[in-house]
């Protein structure tokens, strides 16, 4: 075998020699790509010949991991197959490692196209998860053009920007979003995903498949103002819904392939490609998609980078600096070159910012010295104390603006700015008088919502709402808990969710892994509104069928009772392993436990019965491997 190998290693060799003395008919620089479905993959040089067509591959990736490129790869041209003859700088169907710099080169060399080939695609075998590039140009094309089939007032909706900016909308109804991916390809994508950041319940994560027409279909109930992210492939966009309406959704799925050529352009100082939209609909908020209204420049704090406060900093120090902080960056709004909505969308957005810096200012300034000192380590306590913000420290931002004003719903960090103004654990409506807004409103609201969405609302929660003056409120709850009665019912015998063993918490651990007793137990922490842990899990599936299929490792998935009881009963029959939901006392128990600093977290139980947190399991590849190791 290994003789067999050196021979084609050889043959291959000779015949790369071979093509790189013949004439070439022509060369192409940095062609326009349509299409793609990875970021990891460019080419930037196609030359042709009457013996070969050699692309010059440049390789994006992780320094020290590897990729591989496959022997069956091949280009396609007009309804034909050109097969890969050779390769330099890589050896086929092995490991590729992926140098310090995370950047690399490399030749492939294909069977000759056609003198007349106009376009291309690489694919790298016809695997699902294996490198696709599409539509790869010989003509010299140097810009995107918007699709055909994009009907003419959707593009009007999306270009027109509004005078002023839109409200957010307090009310209670079924959204219906009808996407439509224009230049689908089904190597791009198989299911699309919406993720809805929701104004009372977080997250809500949706998935749809595409059909063979490229469409996809999402309903949903919406409870107030919401964002949602769109991602289909490898583009994703944010868009504003309004409850209640029917939006269709275009989408030009082309522009995957504009993110390799911006890549480019940053890179190599080549020319920009025209920024034309590549999302389009209809709607109440269609006009706050378009381009004109962003700037590549960040109008932001960047407030969890580890840098954006210096631990050393006492309170009115931290204080100040982020009001100064806000004010450089409203000024820098303010001097742009955005439209007025475009202006007002970022110092939204700013805003937000502002808020969540000084909710959580002891926490950045903590998360500076764990950075400094690479001590990542929460269980430990700190070697220095931060000097904790006071009342009088948020009001002095309260000076600079309402951080109570109802347009800040409509930021992109909704979320973030949700949890910094309601937080359990700053009385802002007292602080700084917001009594009667809706951030006072929310705070009464939001501890409702887990009960809603559980079903387990009642008439004398619903008291708490009797001097509150918005309706919504109660519309909102009461919707949210019939629903997720109706969807109970739905899901019904199809979740299986193991009775957690009736022990202390302190026992409670050794409990649930007692039955597997000679096994390799995988325990994963983990919580529907978890966007990694949903990542991981999803990634883990197939593997139970194949490299870590065995009788002696067992899964088991730890939730507490933070994830909404009809998600999560949805959700775990497509997870193959034992399922526990926790309540707070065990949850919060087994977390100090373990010194859990977040989730996805993973405890491994070895034969021998020996157990420790494994939170390098983060990394997909280690566990993947760790596990295949000890179940051999």
């Amino acid at each position: 075998m290994k003789n067999k190998i050196a021979l084609l290693a050889l043959a291959a060799t000779a015949w790369l020699a071979t093509t790189a003395n013949t004439p070439v008919i022509r060369s192409v620089e940095n062609p326009f790509i349509e299409s793609a479905n990875t970021m990891t993959l460019d080419i930037a040089k196609v030359e042709l010949s009457d013996t070969a067509t050699v692309l010059y591959t440049d390789a994006y990736f992780r320094p020290h991991y590897w990729i591989k490129i496959s022997s069956e790869s091949y280009l396609q041209a007009d309804g034909k197959k050109y097969a890969l003859k050779g390769t330099q700088g890589i050896e086929a169907d092995s490991l590729f490692w992926m140098p310090e710099t995370g950047e690399a080169s490399f030749r492939l060399s294909f069977e000759p196209l056609p003198r007349d080939t106009r376009s291309f695609d690489f694919i790298e075998s016809d695997c699902d998860d294996c490198f696709k590039l599409f539509g790869i140009d010989l003509t010299g094309k140097t810009e995107a053009t918007v699709p055909s089939d994009i009907p003419a007032e959707a593009i009007r909706m999306t270009e027109a920007i509004p005078d002023v900016m839109p409200a957010p909308q307090f009310k209670v109804g079924e959204t219906v979003v009808r996407m439509h991916l224009s230049g689908y390809r089904k190597e791009l994508a198989k299911e699309a995903d919406i993720y809805l950041n929701t104004l009372m319940n977080g997250q809500q994560p949706y998935k749809a498949a595409i059909d063979s027409m490229g469409m996809a279909e999402f309903k949903f109930w919406q409870y107030g103002p919401a964002q949602a992210l769109i991602s289909v492939g490898m583009i994703n966009k944010q868009i504003w819904l309004a409850p209640g309406e029917e939006i269709d959704l275009y989408v030009d799925m082309r522009h995957s392939g504009q993110y390799i050529l911006k890549r480019r352009t940053e890179k190599k100082q080549l020319p920009t490609f025209k920024n034309i939209p590549f999302c389009y609909f209809s709607g109440t908020y269609a006009g706050l998609s378009a381009p004109s209204l962003y700037s590549d420049k960040y109008y932001g704090m960047n407030l969890y980078t580890g840098e954006f406060a210096d631990y050393k900093m006492t309170a009115a120090e931290y204080t100040q600096h982020v009001i100064s902080s806000y004010q450089a960056l409203s000024d820098s709004i303010a001097q742009s070159k955005l439209p007025p909505i475009g202006k007002e969308l970022a110092l939204i957005n700013l805003k937000q910012e502002a808020v969540e810096a000084m909710a959580q200012g002891d926490w950045f300034r903590e998360h500076n010295y764990r950075k400094i000192h690479n001590q990542w380590e929460r269980s430990k306590p700190l070697d220095i104390k931060i000097d904790p913000l006071t009342a009088e420290n948020r009001a002095e931002l309260c000076k600079l603006f309402s951080i109570a004003d109802p347009k800040l719903l409509m930021g992109k960090d909704l979320i973030s700015y949700v949890s910094a103004v309601s937080s359990p654990d700053i009385a802002w409506p007292k602080e700084v008088g917001l009594e009667g807004t809706f951030a006072s409103e929310l705070k009464l609201v939001l501890p409702l919502t887990q009960k809603a969405s559980n079903a387990v609302l009642t008439e004398a929660d619903l008291k708490i709402l009797d001097d509150v003056q918005n309706p919504f409120w109660r519309e909102a709850l009461l919707k949210m808990q019939e629903n997720t009665q109706i969807a109970l019912k739905a899901v019904e015998g199809k979740a299986v969710i193991e009775k957690t063993p009736e022990v202390t918490p302190d026992k409670l651990f050794e409990a649930l892994i007692a039955p597997y007793k000679g096994k390799v137990i995988l325990v994963d922490f983990w919580n529907t509104w978890c966007g990694p842990c949903r990542m991981s899990i999803r990634a883990n599936e197939p593997l139970k069928e194949q490299e870590l299929k065995s009788d002696n490792l067992v899964w088991i998935y730890l939730a507490n009772e933070t994830s909404p009881l009809v998600t999560y009963k949805q959700a775990i029959p497509n997870i193959k392993g034992k399922h526990f939901r926790l309540n707070d006392e065990q949850w919060k128990y087994l977390c100090e436990q373990f010194k859990i600093d977040g989730i996805p977290s993973y405890v491994l139980v070895d034969k021998s019965g020996h157990y420790q947190l494994r939170n390098d399991f983060r990394d997909h590849e280690v566990m993947k491997n760790t596990l295949k190791e000890m179940i051999k």
